[in-house]
């Protein structure tokens, strides 16, 4: 490369871990603070938290355009992004919650904003992605699985419960508020924390010639304590389920080059997937 293509990488480099830093920020310090001294009923922290971590993570996709496997982000994985994070604001204008980010709220606009704006982006700059494969739709499917053992696991007693018990009249209704849940979350956590901790941490970790091992132990340690806030009232939850899903989605990263299972798995954990597999268990 000529004296002026190194300069311009160096500039581009330092940009990305410029926005990398400020999504960790938000994502730490930031979301800590907000749940320790903000009053629970106050949501304008967190929709500050949650809009500006969609559009950097936007930015940052249109800025690394040109080499996304880089950052394991594959077509699955950018539908997943463009369309998750928008439909939920769609759910909570549905469930008629007090939220500043129910859809048409300005908060809401604003994601919906940064999701047509990176389409039509990625789309006009004509970037190429590689077809699904058959490998695609089986890492896809196993981070599915993988992401409701997990969540009948962590909540097993509850998923025994409800496969003792005859709950067969309500099931259709379980059915229908589970499943807008596992929406909800798809959309919810895993939007905003996969492109993070196992993409673009993950990509710019790799770049620096990080053995992948190490990331995979690093992202592990960085995701426990995003979540530090869990470690007096859930110990077993912050010990053991959290930094276990970080290294399940992380293994599931890797194995596929892609985060989009990861993504699954992480909604279907924090959708208590656990729920619609007792029904189908039990046969209702």
């Amino acid at each position: 490369m000529t004296r002026s293509q190194v300069v311009a990488h160096e500039h581009h480099r330092r940009a990305t871990w410029f926005v990398l830093i400020m999504l960790l920020f938000l994502r730490i310090p930031y979301t800590i603070a907000i749940i320790y001294f903000l009053q629970i009923e106050n949501q304008y922290g967190a929709a500050v938290y949650e809009v500006c971590t969609y559009i950097l993570t936007a930015f940052l996709i249109w800025w690394e355009r040109g080499g996304l496997a880089e950052f394991n982000i594959d077509k699955s994985a950018l539908v997943m992004i463009l369309l998750f994070r928008p439909f939920q604001t769609l759910i909570l204008s549905y469930w008629r919650v007090e939220s500043p980010l129910v859809f048409p709220g300005f908060p809401s606009l604003m994601i919906w904003a940064a999701s047509i704006a990176l389409g039509v982006s990625v789309w006009r700059s004509g970037v190429k992605f590689t077809h699904l494969t058959a490998s695609t739709w089986m890492w896809l499917g196993i981070g599915i699985g993988a992401g409701i053992c997990v969540s009948i696991l962590e909540n097993f007693a509850s998923f025994r419960s409800i496969l003792s018990s005859n709950q067969s009249a309500f099931f259709p209704l379980v059915v229908k508020s589970t499943s807008l849940n596992l929406l909800y979350h798809l959309g919810f956590a895993a939007i905003n924390e996969e492109p993070l901790f196992r993409g673009f941490l993950w990509g710019v970790l790799r770049q620096r010639k990080w053995n992948e091992g190490w990331i995979l132990i690093f992202q592990t340690i960085l995701f426990t304590c995003a979540h530090v806030y869990f470690a007096k009232q859930f110990p077993l939850l912050f010990w053991v389920f959290i930094p276990g899903a970080a290294l399940l989605f992380g293994l599931l990263t890797m194995g596929s080059r892609s985060i989009s299972p990861a993504i699954l798995a992480h909604g279907m954990i924090n959708g208590s997937a656990y729920v619609l597999a007792a029904g189908l268990f039990s046969g209702i």
